[in-house]
């Protein structure tokens, strides 16, 4: 997937195809203004303001205590986003801000928003600090109280959808009862995953601060003793030796170095039993930079690699990390949700 300008009218289609607009703007100065300004606009309550109504802006700027003419100018630029619209004196949300936006939407990202305004915008700060030294934050050893609060909220904002399309891409071993679900805190594949299942029962094994904030993400859903948290740290516990049929690792290797990687794959192996399953599930990075490439893939691995000093890696990596432990390969599955996003599950094979 790749951002881009896109011409509103013939005239400046043709200055798009000439080559007369300086494109590169519309990343640099005109790209981190919307991203604000909509990162605001959500903190600050506009969205919810709004609702599901049609309403006046004193209305909105009365609930969100704001000024009626800096606010009028701000969902100005919401418009062009597509995500507010105006008409006969009312403003009202697009079905696009409904679904993706509001807070009681099954699929709202609206924590995903608030993480990034809160706590991931002040990361770009260390952007040129990382370019000279290559050194990321490793931001899980810094985060205080409230920012593991919005990281948790975050996660469970960006499961949201993938979660529901995780039941059709994990192969789950046929009369599966136990599962271990690494880095998994707020426990949304595990809900999903035993709700298919009936029988399959999972253990979220996440670091001690995760867990402590993932905890009432979890109860939501009240899966009782089917799934449990267990704190620790996947790199220095002992997994055990043949206790589950399924392993899943989701968005966490991109935190790990690569001989981490091939150690988690080892316990992985070790601790799954013959026929189990070891699905990983990655935004895969491409194995050579391509003009005009997948801007996904690339922003993750450069975000990944500020913010954990690693990256994300490409389906080749991972599958060498696979065959090291043991594994056969198993199956590919592409997640339509989040373009790129890929389970890569291998299988240890039965004695």
């Amino acid at each position: 997937m790749k951002f881009s300008p896109i011409a509103q009218n013939p005239l400046e289609w043709v200055a798009l195809k000439a080559g007369l607009v300086p494109t590169p703007l519309a990343y640099s100065h005109f790209g981190f203004m919307l991203s604000k300004f909509l990162l605001e606009a959500v903190d600050k309550g506009v969205f919810e303001a709004i609702g599901r109504n049609n309403v006046s802006l004193a209305h909105i700027a009365g609930a969100c205590s704001l000024n009626e003419k800096a606010l009028k100018s701000l969902l100005g630029v919401l418009a062009t986003m597509g995500l507010i619209n105006y008409k006969n004196d009312s403003f009202f949300l697009t079905k696009k801000s409904k679904k993706w936006i509001l807070k009681d939407s099954p699929e709202s990202l609206y924590w995903l928003m608030m993480f990034d305004n809160r706590v991931c915008l002040k990361w770009m700060d260390n952007v040129g600090n990382f370019l000279e030294t290559g050194q990321g934050l490793q931001y899980h050893n810094t985060f205080n109280e409230e920012e593991w609060f919005y990281y948790q909220k975050a996660m469970e904002a960006a499961a949201s959808a993938t979660s529901k399309e995780a039941v059709r891409k994990i192969p789950v071993p046929a009369n599966a009862s136990q599962m271990l679900d690494i880095g998994g805190a707020h426990g949304l594949y595990s809900v999903a995953l035993c709700k298919k299942n009936p029988g399959l029962s999972s253990v979220i094994l996440d670091l001690p601060a995760a867990v402590e904030k993932a905890k009432p993400i979890l109860e939501k859903y009240t899966m009782g003793d089917r799934i449990k948290h267990r704190a620790g740290n996947v790199l220095t516990d002992d997994l055990g030796n043949e206790m589950y049929d399924l392993i899943l690792m989701a968005s966490v290797s991109h935190h790990f170095t690569n001989e981490e990687n091939i150690l988690v794959a080892k316990k992985a192996f070790t601790a799954l039993k013959p026929g189990g399953v070891f699905t990983i599930m990655e935004v895969l990075r491409t194995d050579t930079i391509q003009y005009n490439g997948d801007m996904l893939s690339a922003l993750g691995d450069f975000f990944f690699a500020l913010s954990s000093t690693s990256g994300i890696w490409s389906l080749q990596e991972i599958k060498l990390w696979q065959k090291e432990a043991g594994f056969a390969p198993y199956k590919k599955s592409t997640f339509l949700t989040i373009p790129g996003y890929t389970a890569i599950s291998a299988r240890k094979e039965s004695k």
